[in-house]
């Protein structure tokens, strides 16, 4: 068993071909969610302009929003109260040509959920002829056959579990070596 930090706790682990720029190697993945569990040393320090987070909990937002900052993670974090808010706020952002480089999905909202979000998210996109922004879902549920099909669907994308137990130390850095695989995928 290895720690899978999207995950949260230690979990079974399967093989699988990665590819990369270089050459294919072996890698564990996480049962669960799918995320190659690597050392987090080997990927780079993320830097990301702007982190567009969707959460309904405004204790949840203001946490992840000192996490985003306190690690510099983000250079600036906007935030919205729920899916509809947000993709209101991300087609504002792209017709002022300034998207976003990170989005941050709490999973269960009001008016509109992170699940249609994203794929709202998606269509947005395409319509304005952009490359795709990385997404992190972010939810109290573990990931199950049918949230992989949603993470396959609207990649890049990896998922995060809020976790029961989870201070606000432990979360920061899980959410930062989340974060910086699903960046250093998108490069």
């Amino acid at each position: 068993m290895r720690y899978c930090p999207a995950c949260g706790k230690d979990v079974n682990t399967y093989s699988s071909l990665q590819f990369d720029l270089q050459s294919p190697a072996e890698a564990e993945c996480c049962i669960h969610c799918g995320m190659a569990i690597k050392d987090s040393s080997e990927v780079n320090e993320p830097h990301i302009e702007t982190i567009l987070l969707a959460e309904d909990s405004i204790m949840m937002r203001e946490v992840l929003n000192d996490i985003f900052m306190e690690k510099r993670i983000a250079e600036k974090v906007v935030l919205c109260n729920n899916g509809a808010e947000f993709i209101t706020t991300f087609t504002n952002m792209l017709v002022e040509k300034k998207g976003a480089s990170l989005v941050v999905l709490d999973v269960s909202m009001p008016l509109l959920n992170g699940i249609n979000a994203a794929i709202a998210l998606r269509s947005i996109e395409k319509s304005f002829v952009v490359n795709p922004v990385p997404i992190l879902f972010f939810t109290a549920h573990l990931c199950d056959d049918a949230f992989k099909k949603v993470l396959a669907y609207c990649k890049p994308a990896y998922y995060l579990n809020k976790g029961a137990k989870s201070n606000p130390r432990e979360l920061a850095s899980r959410i930062n070596e989340v974060i910086k695989k699903l960046v250093a995928e998108t490069l």
